[in-house]
């Protein structure tokens, strides 16, 4: 008992926990191209209903009550001559003048009845028919019957049938008289432009498309760990900027695992010496008094261990769980400037006006830290800059020291590299500050570049998206 109702429970809760498209969600195309064509093909399709229903409303229905007027009016001056003829001399002078100047084919039976005619030949009743009878209403007094029907022998023509005391008048006369073909002409154009504009949507929706398609295959392969190079920019300018965005996530994402593979080589090169030199005092050490200078080496080397796995540790953490806030950038300047100055340089921070831009405080301090410090290990004065260009902040940190020789500025960058052969811990650190600065620039969507800078030193130019 209690498994049925918790069968029934876990039922009812999964219904209830379906999603529930409605009938219009479910009719909608799913793929971008299908929804950019209804896009494009539903408007067109209602303008033009709209358009038809128009033009047959009030066009065709004008036009076809005008001509109707104009021929009930002929046929209505014929019956009234027939009507007062006094002879059947006048009476067919009537006929024939109505052949020659109205282009009817004309005939009066005197034996026919209209009753009789009518019911053989009504056709079945339209629009042309009842516009055709009300307007007839009006302009004739005599019982009247109107035949629109196509027949094979007639194709082109309608018959009219009018009741005379003479007889039954029967007048055929062109359909051009009282349909309008502008109708299907119209109907026709339209329905020609709107085939013309729909291939030519659809060739270029094809085209707008094909960029993106290639967007998806690119972003897919790269996601399975196929590198499949830079992104061809195409397409409109939305999708352009989407595929800048890839190359640019793409290019972050390789230098960030080669930064990642270098430093795990670096880290394995620096730590073997240390390890070998402990083996070997190890050795030395064994059946033997320890000596304490040789306690003292083996601190040393465990300590120049430490910084190495302390540096890698701090690197590879990063700052990526902190999140971004608006932050005044001219206090964070101002902070690490009056820090780094009291002991070693003479800093100068200077900012155009206040800059407040949506930054991770802590890593970006630590970047500004790490480069205000390098620089003044070997200078001793500094002039930290920053300005906005448009949408882009630009921060400036020039030093009067020895720079950095042009061809070395970009190795600087790799982990674990210092120009310091000897490698003297008393010289600096590990060779990751700037490194880690990089790394940081890199996270915000910025960039970081090495010149000379107008104080004969280095200039470290630094680009920030607001």
């Amino acid at each position: 008992m209690f498994s049925d109702l918790a069968d029934r429970w876990y039922a009812g809760h999964k219904e209830g926990l379906a999603p529930r498209d409605s009938l219009l969600r479910q009719m909608m195309p799913k793929s971008l191209f299908g929804r950019s064509l209804l896009i494009v093909l539903l408007p067109l399709l209602i303008l033009q209903a709209v358009l038809a229903y128009i033009f047959y409303e009030r066009h065709w229905d004008t036009v076809t009550r005008w001509l109707a007027v104009g021929i009930a009016g002929e046929i209505s001056l014929l019956a009234d001559m027939v009507e007062s003829a006094d002879s059947f001399d006048d009476r067919d002078l009537a006929l024939d003048r109505a052949r020659r100047h109205f282009g009817f084919v004309v005939q009066l039976d005197p034996n026919a009845r209209l009753e009789e005619i009518a019911i053989a030949e009504r056709a079945i009743v339209s629009r042309l028919d009842q516009t055709l009878t009300k307007t007839f209403k009006r302009q004739l007094r005599h019982p009247f019957a109107i035949d629109t029907t196509l027949r094979p022998e007639r194709p082109r023509q309608i018959a009219v049938f009018v009741q005379l005391s003479e007889g039954l008048l029967k007048v055929i006369a062109p359909r051009k008289r009282v349909d309008s073909t502008t109708t299907r002409i119209f109907i026709g154009w339209m329905v020609g432009l709107s085939l013309l504009l729909l291939i030519l949507a659809i060739y270029f929706l094809t085209r707008q498309l094909r960029p993106i398609r290639r967007l998806a295959w690119a972003a897919d392969n790269f996601g399975k760990g196929r590198d499949v190079g830079d992104f061809k920019l195409a397409g409109a300018t939305e999708i352009r900027q989407a595929g800048a965005a890839f190359n640019t996530m793409r290019k972050r994402i390789l230098r960030q695992l080669t930064q990642r593979t270098e430093m795990l080589a670096a880290v394995s090169h620096d730590l073997r010496t240390p390890l070998t030199r402990m083996k070997l005092e190890l050795e030395m050490l064994k059946g033997s008094k320890p000596h304490p200078d040789d306690i003292n080496a083996l601190r040393r080397d465990v300590e120049d261990m430490a910084k190495v796995v302390d540096g890698y540790l701090a690197f590879a953490r990063g700052e990526g769980q902190e999140s971004i806030a608006p932050t005044d950038l001219g206090n964070i300047l101002r902070e690490v400037g009056s820090r780094t100055a009291k002991d070693q340089a003479v800093i100068e921070v200077e900012l155009e006006r206040p800059i407040t831009m949506p930054l991770r405080p802590v890593a970006i301090r630590r970047c500004l830290a790490n480069l205000i410090e390098n620089a003044a290990r070997y200078a001793t004065a500094i002039s930290v800059r920053a300005t906005i260009e448009e949408d882009q902040v630009w921060i400036a940190i020039d030093d009067d020291g020895p720079g950095i020789p042009a061809n070395q500025r970009e190795a600087v960058f790799k982990p674990f590299f210092r120009l310091d052969a000897s490698r003297n811990p008393g010289t600096g650190g590990v060779g990751l500050g700037l490194s880690i600065a990089r790394d940081i620039v890199l996270s915000h969507g910025g960039d970081i570049q090495l010149h000379d800078s107008p104080k004969g030193g280095l200039r470290v130019l630094i680009r920030l998206p607001c």
